[in-house]
């Protein structure tokens, strides 16, 4: 396994795990956060509906944090690339490629041999370099699956993620719940 790119967003989900038993994550290649929220319907500075998000600026793009777990909608990938995890304890996680509105590669994280998409394997040489069990293997560490996945979103999309964004104030919108 590639320890140093997994290790890289470990501070993620130790903060994130912190902070509630479920988030939903998306990077998003080359789009701003203001543009983020525009392509889901949400409002900045209004928290008054449903699906309550942050938006993060990110090198090469954004990060999408919300804390309801719904999946965006699929204009939020036209035009570019998106890459979502669902994780928590009260969820079924899952990992999500998308292309252009169209999801390319998804698969649960503790199962990432079981893929489906219009192009299941697109990932396979990430997914192999980050150490992904892609047979029937099991992971030993419970909290191997999300990290995993957390770098492979990063490394899908290009968009790189750290503390010190993380560390900015986000931009914090509202929008109805995606269907």
């Amino acid at each position: 396994m590639d320890g140093t790119v997994s290790a890289g967003y470990a501070w993620f989900v130790e903060t994130y795990e912190k902070e509630s038993d479920l988030v939903g994550v998306t990077f998003v290649r080359g789009l701003s956060p203001e543009e983020v929220l525009r392509r889901i319907g949400a409002v900045p500075g209004d928290i008054s509906r449903e699906w309550v998000v942050e938006a993060y600026a990110a090198d090469g793009g954004a990060v999408l944090v919300d804390y309801h777990c719904y999946k965006p909608p699929p204009a939020l990938s036209r035009g570019t690339e998106t890459a979502n995890l669902v994780t928590g304890v009260t969820v079924d996680e899952d990992f999500a490629y998308s292309v252009d509105g169209v999801v390319v590669t998804g698969f649960a994280p503790f199962f990432p041999g079981d893929r489906e998409g219009s192009d299941p394997d697109r990932l396979l040489a990430h997914m192999r370099d980050l150490g992904m069990p892609l047979e029937e293997e099991e992971f030993r560490d419970t909290r191997t699956p999300t990290l995993l996945a957390v770098a492979l979103a990063a490394r899908a999309t290009g968009v790189s993620f750290t503390p010190a964004h993380h560390a900015v104030p986000p931009i914090v919108g509202s929008a109805d719940c995606p269907e």
